[in-house]
């Protein structure tokens, strides 16, 4: 059912078939930007990213996000032993204000990790995550900056991504922040981990979204493109490898026809893995070449 995200680092895993990251040896899970409340700030006709607030023509967009998490958690829970949750940022949406479905949704989550067992919830703040301390605080839910941990001697740092913050002490940092997607033949974006190897064997790993709303940016070489700090100061991304999956059970001729297509190349690592009678390809592309080669971008 899992798959080491990091083959250097044991204890680290991706959950096959969702945006999760579990710790073994703590049994902590580990999820980033379900940006609560983005269907309510849609009918309002507000907008919300890095340049503040602007507003649009108020469009109706069905309320999802909370059942998608519901259901990515319905299925790992009940193939894992969770002691933990950590929501690595942007629990909620909107900049400026709480909306009411921020609200409902956020004590929804934490009722239900609870009466399924998981009982330590800590959020970090994200940038998205203003007027929401107050709420997390009555639900007894601890909010902090970053956490770090160890894993297996290896020192990690979870951080949301959106501010600087000194990594010198750490071999891994976990973040989230940038949505990553990965674009096939102008067809197919599919969300994904990008594993960014830098300098004296550290590296970071950039989470996909939790939200189905929000595919984000989708994964180039150029630092400048992205918006963490933590991303746009390297030289070059050209080194990192991105992870995706593809849900087989459920997947167009065209989808599988993908896969096969891309298991006989040297650059991609292919595994197939039966999660709860579905079938996943897990892909890792080896670096931002093998990603044009066999993506044709």
């Amino acid at each position: 059912m899992l798959r080491p995200i990091m083959k250097n680092v044991n204890g680290l895993h991706l959950v096959v078939g969702s945006p999760f990251i579990y710790i073994e040896n703590s049994s902590t899970l580990v999820m980033a930007d379900l940006h609560f409340g983005f269907e309510e700030a849609a009918s309002r006709g507000l907008v919300y990213s890095v340049r503040k607030t602007s507003g649009y023509y108020a469009i109706f967009v069905p309320r999802i996000q909370f059942r998608k998490t519901i259901s990515y958690l319905e299925r790992t829970l009940d193939k894992l032993r969770v002691k933990r949750v950590i929501i690595n940022g942007d629990l909620k949406h909107a900049f400026d204000r709480l909306l009411r479905q921020e609200k409902d949704e956020v004590v929804g989550l934490i009722r239900f990790l609870r009466d399924n067992g998981v009982n330590d919830v800590i959020v970090i703040r994200g940038n998205h995550d203003n007027f929401i301390k107050p709420v997390l605080r009555k639900l007894d839910v601890e909010f902090a900056n970053s956490i770090s941990t160890i894993v297996d001697g290896k020192r990690i740092l979870l951080t949301h991504g959106h501010e600087e913050v000194d990594i010198l002490e750490h071999d891994l940092i976990i973040i989230g922040h940038e949505h990553p997607s990965l674009k096939c033949f102008d067809t197919y974006r599919f969300p994904c981990f990008m594993k960014i190897p830098m300098n004296d064997d550290k590296l970071i790993v950039v989470m996909p979204a939790t939200g189905p709303y929000h595919p984000g940016v989708v994964v180039t070489p150029f630092p400048s493109d992205y918006l963490s700090p933590l991303l746009r100061k390297m030289k070059s991304l050209e080194s990192t490898s991105i992870i995706t999956w593809i849900d087989l059970g459920e997947a167009s001729v065209q989808g599988a026809n993908l896969l096969e297509s891309m298991e006989s190349s040297n650059y991609v690592n292919i595994e197939r893995f039966i999660v709860s009678d579905r079938e996943y390809g897990v892909v890792e592309f080896k670096n931002y070449m093998a990603v044009q080669l066999l993506c044709q971008i």
